[in-house]
This record gives C-alpha cells, sequence and structure tokens, in this order.
C-alpha cells in the first residue's frame, strides 16, 4: 500500500510510475491489484492489459490529473495512442474511457474519478512491442552460484509479486539487479 500528502504541484511514485497534479494538498493513498478477475472481459472486449491494475483511493482533496504508467511500446507504432482506454472496474462491472493524452510511458487522465484503473489497449496483431525490464536474482548457497532471470513487463507490480516468490521459496538472501525500460 502506497499513501502520499503532498502540497500543490507535481509528482512522481518512483516504485509504481504514478504521477499527479493538484492544486491544493492531496492525501491519495493505492495498491495494485490483480488483472485475473478481469481478464475475460478483456478478452470479450478484444483488449489487453497495458499497465499495472491501480486500486487509488483519494483520502483527501482532489487531482487535477493524473498520469497512469503504460507498457506499450509506441515508437514504432504511434498510431497505438488511439487504440488505449482507461478501464474502470466498477461496483456493477467495469467500463472504458477515452485517454486524453499518451506520452512514452503514461497515459493522462484529467479530472479523475477513482476506482480500481489501468491502461488498455486494444493490439493490432500479436506482434506488437511492449517495453520490458530484465531482472537478475543472484545467491550464493554453499559454494554453489545461484540465479534466476526474468524478462517482466515494465509494471511495477509483476516486479513486487516476483520477489515475493523468489523471498518465499527460499530462505537465500537475493542480490537483484535490474535492466530498466529495454
Amino acid at each position: 500500500m502506497f499513501r502520499h500528502r503532498t502540497p500543490k504541484g507535481s509528482y512522481e511514485c518512483t516504485v509504481s510510475g504514478l504521477r499527479w497534479l493538484c492544486e491544493r494538498d492531496v492525501i491519495l493513498k493505492y495498491h495494485f491489484r490483480n488483472w485475473d478477475p478481469y481478464s475475460q472481459f478483456l478478452k470479450d472486449m478484444q483488449y489487453t492489459q497495458g499497465g499495472p491494475l491501480l486500486d487509488i483511493t483519494m483520502v483527501l482533496g482532489e487531482l487535477e490529473e493524473v498520469h497512469l504508467p503504460h507498457f506499450v511500446c509506441l515508437g514504432t507504432n504511434p498510431s497505438l495512442r488511439n487504440e488505449m482506454k482507461i478501464l474502470h472496474v466498477e461496483e456493477h462491472g467495469v467500463s472504458l474511457e477515452e485517454v486524453h493524452e499518451v506520452t512514452r510511458f503514461h497515459a493522462k487522465i484529467l479530472h479523475p474519478e477513482f476506482s480500481p484503473i489501468s491502461v488498455t489497449w486494444k493490439p493490432r496483431s500479436d506482434k506488437e512491442n511492449v517495453h520490458c525490464d530484465v531482472v537478475f536474482y543472484m545467491a550464493v548457497k554453499n559454494t554453489s552460484l545461484i540465479s534466476r532471470l526474468y524478462l517482466l513487463l515494465s509494471d511495477s507490480s509483476q516486479k513486487k509479486v516476483i520477489a515475493v516468490k523468489e523471498n518465499r521459496v527460499s530462505q537465500l538472501t537475493w542480490y537483484t539487479f535490474e535492466i530498466i525500460s529495454w
């Protein structure tokens, strides 16, 4: 769970990649949610996950804009911007909202209303590019070197799941190395 109290200004969480702009003091809290319950909806609509699913709650104030992180690579096909939507998970289902602006790693929404929320997109082929991170885990056990290499979508919720898994599986002390945005 992340919790931020910020005065007027622009901010970015270095862990989740979430950015926001506020005109007054705000308190927001958020955490990552699992995509699994919504995968069938996305499949039926021919959309796919485009970033982490964030459950955001405003404790105090409101945001002028929020910039949701995404991992869709726009460099080879800038028209993919038109295929991106914002998924809102609501009490009685889900809805899709237009994106106001898309940058290399973020999708901007003005005057957002929050529910679990994320960037989704409609790939035009099976060969669309995405931004990935390489995460390398290394540990020494007795005289053996143990290593694991992960190629993950640029989605900090995936890194968190892997870190929890690696720490749970063994009692080893892992050294982690990341190559960001490959």
